[in-house]
């Protein structure tokens, strides 16, 4: 029966089927993760009354920067699937993540209570967090070298795509299904699974179980330096992102709120902040490809970027937000946010596979994305902890920005890989 079953399943895809069953993937992986950002004061404000606790400006602060932080401590553990990815394979290790994001995303629209809804936020977090150390390596490694880099830079495309949905579908499904709708709809990408499973083979520059390498191979010699530096320029990238960009729906939804706007209102124009956030997102992320060949050096891009994503920081929220009190302003810089502190992520697509043997690619990009998860799931709590103390969100998101200065030294640290091959 098992060898019937074997003989169903694909040998070979294009390289086109390839990139667009992983990209859709992680499309659906950025639309669950967006939800929570995008219904994160409407779902507080009726979750904290429930659960005994005011649903003031200062808890939905304190308690949304919670469920940033489980959620990025679930994506940590991505150091599990990466290590999975290596000994069960890619297809089956991306299926299994998929399934956990969309089933535990669909329950928390099911949830009465905030622990409750943070416990699930944790478990989202854990599924979302695995997508990618499975799909990275398993497009990484089935298209043809030529294809490779290219195709590995527009992967990170689908990240905006799916927050971009994130945000349209919640114009429509919010005024009639409100937000507990919008987090039942997580369940969808679930069913991507059954195409992926039967339609999708394993990669043929994956390594077979037995050459599978140990984890301690990844903090061995020269490695070591190299899976460090990754893991500590991941984690500056995620803590800036994570207490910056993604804040952008909760701060305007925030300031509509207090200038006397509708819940109603204020969440429509949170959704519109976040669809031009992802816009800019997206083209950074497009033109990634030809922004890397362009600087002829991973090092040097990832340091622009850095640098850019702390000055466009300390200019929108502190200068603009907080010193000028210009909303509008703000809002028409929130592309070029979206643009460096996200758009960095396509070359991380493109250039943290490079840096492991085949043998234990899925290992070492678990490890760098968990440590820096588990770094980084301190800055959104931070921003709560700190918004609420001070009263400004502008405040707090520009302080924690200091974190990429650190972030530049760790990228200078790392390897260079322009114009090499995958390694095997």
């Amino acid at each position: 029966m098992e060898a019937t079953v074997l003989l169903d399943l694909p040998t070979r895809a294009s390289p086109t089927r390839i990139f667009w069953a992983t990209w859709a993937g992680w499309m659906l992986d950025g639309f669950d993760s967006a939800v929570y950002g995008l219904l994160l004061v409407s779902a507080l404000n009726e979750l904290l009354p429930l659960s005994g606790i005011e649903a003031s400006k200062a808890n939905i602060a304190v308690y949304g920067g919670i469920g940033f932080s489980v959620f990025m401590l679930g994506w940590a553990c991505a150091m599990f699937w990466g290590w999975l990815a290596d000994r069960i394979g890619r297809v089956l290790t991306m299926c299994l993540t998929i399934l956990a994001y969309s089933i535990f995303t669909a329950l928390c629209g099911l949830t009465f209570g905030v622990i409750s809804f943070l416990i699930l936020r944790f478990f989202v977090g854990f599924g979302v967090g695995g997508e990618w150390v499975a799909g990275t390596p398993l497009l990484h490694e089935s298209v043809p070298e030529s294809m490779r880099v290219r195709l590995a830079g527009w992967l990170h495309t689908a990240t905006p795509t799916g927050i971009i949905l994130a945000s349209g579908v919640a114009l429509l499904v919010f005024p009639i299904a409100g937000w507990r709708g919008m987090f039942l709809l997580g369940i969808l990408p679930a069913f991507l699974t059954i195409y992926l499973r039967w339609q999708i083979p394993e990669p043929r520059r994956a390594p077979p179980p037995k050459q599978v390498s140990t984890i301690g191979s990844l903090f061995t010699g020269q490695q070591a330096l190299v899976t460090w530096a990754a893991a500590l320029m991941i984690a500056c990238g995620l803590l800036g992102v994570w207490s910056s960009s993604f804040w952008i729906p909760t701060v305007v939804a925030t300031k509509y709120i207090a200038a006397g706007h509708t819940l109603a209102a204020s969440q429509q124009m949170a959704s519109f902040a976040s669809l031009a956030t992802n816009f800019g997102t997206l083209a950074g992320c497009f033109f990634m490809p030809w922004i890397a060949h362009w600087f002829g050096s991973r090092k040097t891009v990832a340091v622009v970027f850095f640098a850019a994503s702390l000055i466009c920081n300390v200019l929108a929220y502190y200068i603009l937000l907080e010193r000028m009190d210009n909303l509008n302003l703000f809002l028409i810089t929130v592309p070029l946010l979206g643009f460096f502190t996200n758009g960095v992520f396509a070359l991380f697509t493109i250039w943290l596979p490079e840096l492991f043997s085949g043998a234990s690619r899925g290992s070492g990009l678990g490890f760098t994305f968990s440590l820096g998860r588990i770094l980084a799931a301190a800055g959104p709590l931070m921003i709560g902890a700190i918004a609420a103390h001070t009263g400004s969100y502008p405040i707090a998101i520009s302080l924690i920005s200091a974190i990429y200065i650190p972030g530049i030294l760790f990228a200078a640290l790392g390897r260079e890989t322009a114009g090499k091959t995958l390694p095997a």
